[in-house]
Parts: C-alpha cells; sequence; structure tokens
C-alpha cells in the first residue's frame, strides 16, 4: 500500500502540472463560499460578512490539495459593493497563493429582487518546487517562482428563495505549471465557466429545504457537477448530503448559533479508484454576517438567503 501511495503522490503532481492547469479550487460548502467564484457576490448577504474555510483533500495521499480560504465583503450605500479574498492552495509542490478584490454592481429588480454584476482582480504568486520532485524515468525540473495578474468577471441573481450566478473568475494564463520559460500571456483557453442555482422551500414553520446545485465547466476536461439537498430545522441546525458527479459523495451539518453566525463542515467520500489510497476530504468553514441597521442603505434586509 505504501508503494501505490507513493506513485499516486507522484501522478497528482503531474495532474497539477497538465490536467489541472489553470483550476480554481472546489469546494462542498460552496453556496456559503461564493465570493471566490463570482464577485458579483460581493454585499448580497449582509453590510459585511467576513468567511473563512480550510479544505484538506484526500486525506492520506502525499501532496493532495490543501486550500484555505478567507474573505471579507460588503454593501454600500449606492449599491456598491466591494469584497477582499486570499486563497491559499498546496497540491504537489505547488504553492500558490492569490489576493483578490472584488467590487459589484446591484441593480434593484423590485422588492426582494437583486441582479448584481461584479469584477474580480487577481494578484497571484506561486512557488513550483519542481527540484524536489521524483518522475518515473528521474528527469530533473528546475523549481520555479514567480506572480501573475489575473481578472474574473461574474453575474447573481438573488430574491428571498432564489440565487443563480455565472461566473469566469480567471481569464488569463498563468504561468505556474508551465515547465521552462517559454509563458506567452493572454487569455486562457481553457476558463473555469461556473454556474451556481440554488432555493428555499418552507416544509413547515420549523423544517425548510434548500436544494442547489453547482456546474463547472473546463475546456478539454468532464463537466463537474454537484447537487445538493441540505434541510434547515429552526434556523439553527442545518443538515445535508452532496453528490458530486462521478467523483464524490458527501455529508454536511451546520449549526447556526446566530442569525449572523454560521459554523459548517464537510466529510467527503471519493467513489473513483483514488477512493482506495485515502480517508476522505474534510472542510470547515466559519461565516459571520454584520448588520449596522443604518436606515438607506439599498438594501435593509438579508435577501439572500443562502
Amino acid at each position: 500500500m505504501n508503494n501505490k501511495k507513493g506513485y499516486i503522490s507522484i501522478v497528482i503532481l503531474f495532474i497539477s502540472i497538465t490536467i489541472l492547469a489553470q483550476q480554481v479550487p472546489h469546494y462542498t460548502q460552496y453556496m456559503y463560499n461564493t465570493i471566490v467564484i463570482n464577485p458579483a457576490y460581493a454585499g448580497a448577504r449582509a453590510d459585511l460578512t467576513i468567511g473563512a474555510l480550510s479544505r484538506t483533500q484526500w486525506v492520506d495521499i502525499k501532496g493532495a490539495p490543501k486550500t484555505q480560504t478567507f474573505s471579507i465583503n460588503a454593501r454600500t450605500f449606492d449599491g456598491v459593493g466591494m469584497g477582499f479574498s486570499v486563497i491559499h492552495d498546496e497540491i504537489g509542490l505547488l504553492r500558490n497563493t492569490d489576493i483578490s478584490f472584488d467590487v459589484s454592481y446591484t441593480l434593484v429588480m423590485g422588492y426582494h429582487q437583486r441582479l448584481a454584476l461584479g469584477l474580480k482582480g487577481t494578484y497571484a504568486t506561486y512557488t513550483n518546487d519542481l527540484a524536489s520532485g521524483i518522475t518515473v524515468d528521474d528527469e530533473v525540473y528546475a523549481s520555479l517562482k514567480g506572480n501573475h495578474p489575473n481578472v474574473g468577471f461574474g453575474m447573481y441573481y438573488y430574491n428571498d428563495t432564489f440565487f443563480g450566478g455565472i461566473s469566469i473568475p480567471q481569464l488569463l494564463k498563468t504561468p505556474k505549471f508551465i515547465l521552462d520559460a517559454n509563458f506567452q500571456p493572454g487569455i486562457t483557453t481553457n476558463t473555469n465557466v461556473f454556474a451556481t442555482f440554488g432555493m428555499r422551500m418552507d416544509i413547515n414553520d420549523d423544517l425548510k429545504f434548500k436544494p442547489s446545485t453547482m456546474v463547472k465547466y473546463t475546456s478539454g476536461l468532464p463537466i463537474s457537477v454537484d447537487i445538493n439537498s441540505n434541510f434547515l430545522y429552526k434556523e439553527w441546525l442545518e443538515l445535508g448530503v452532496s453528490y458530486r458527479y462521478n467523483d464524490s459523495v458527501s455529508g454536511m451539518i451546520a449549526v447556526l448559533p446566530s442569525k449572523s453566525m454560521r459554523i459548517g463542515y464537510a466529510y467527503d467520500y471519493t467513489l473513483s479508484n483514488l477512493g482506495e489510497f485515502n480517508s476522505g476530504t474534510h472542510e470547515i468553514m466559519l461565516l459571520f454576517d454584520i448588520d449596522f441597521a443604518k436606515r438607506g442603505r439599498w438594501l435593509n434586509n438579508q435577501s439572500c438567503y443562502f
């Protein structure tokens, strides 16, 4: 088994260089971490929203992905939302940190209806320690490090019971997976496109059903589809299950000590052949919503249920 795990860790290194090039980290609790993939989400939840998430994927496999995110976003008086996020991602020998600034503008479509448009600007730094890697044919690569900018955009529609969004968080090529100096900047040919949808249905006064889905498309890779079914009990306990097509099944639990705080945990069980070599994926998150109760804001209550 140890030999198999060693082999898998080598494979992950080359997956990160080839198949997973240009990939944006994937989250199970995406519906509460939307700001990192869709800049139009800035200012949607409350006057000020602070979130943190940590994801450890494929436990027991050396070099498996690890991701930490921190985000803060806020709304203003004039329909403008502002956001800031930091994503630190590790996979194989690659260490990458994205620092992003988001701005959104929200159009009031009705009493609870909003349509937001957003832009994302990112400054990324990376280190790819290829010199420490071991390959099957004993080839040696020079380590790489550097930085690069990126831009993205998104749209987000929501009311008090439904949300839907589409976004491209990274439009430009990144040099972090290139093995030589022949990097040509420009528009990427394998853009990540995210589409998210969700709604709330009241079963009775105490129980609410919250189905949602996320579709992720990248040119040259299979479409990734997440289907989630969450149940919220008395506004303080949320339980759910999630299925990622041909990849994993997940269980989710969240505690809401107050209307402004969420503590969530998700466990992913791998359904592919890779599941033989790992004991699953863990994801934990914290979310705080702060409202300052000031009159005159363009959205005085939290219409976005998610």
